[in-house]
């Protein structure tokens, strides 16, 4: 699965764009952990204490912010692209 990084996330990650593997029958919460695992300083924007999806951050699958979708436990399939940004503010 394509994972795309924006903004001060990008940094973190050192790169705009990585495949991540995952099994058949995988969930945005399957993709998270491994991205958590894989680079660390994601974790505390990825997730809450109680390991919530963050409010620090929106993922959006195919195009559709995942919080109106299941939110972590949306499925994610095989050719899917996922991108992962900060929230947006300001004027």
């Amino acid at each position: 699965m394509e994972v795309c990084f924006y903004a001060t996330l990008e940094p973190l990650v050192g790169q705009r764009r990585v495949e991540v593997p995952l099994p058949a029958g995988a969930t945005l919460r399957d993709l998270v952990d491994k991205l958590a695992e894989g680079w660390p300083g994601l974790r505390e924007h990825l997730f809450e204490e109680d390991g919530a999806l963050s409010r620090r951050v929106n993922i959006f699958l195919g195009g559709r912010n995942v919080r109106w979708l299941r939110g972590l436990d949306t499925p994610v399939g095989e050719g899917e692209s996922v991108d992962i940004f900060p929230p947006v503010a300001g004027g």
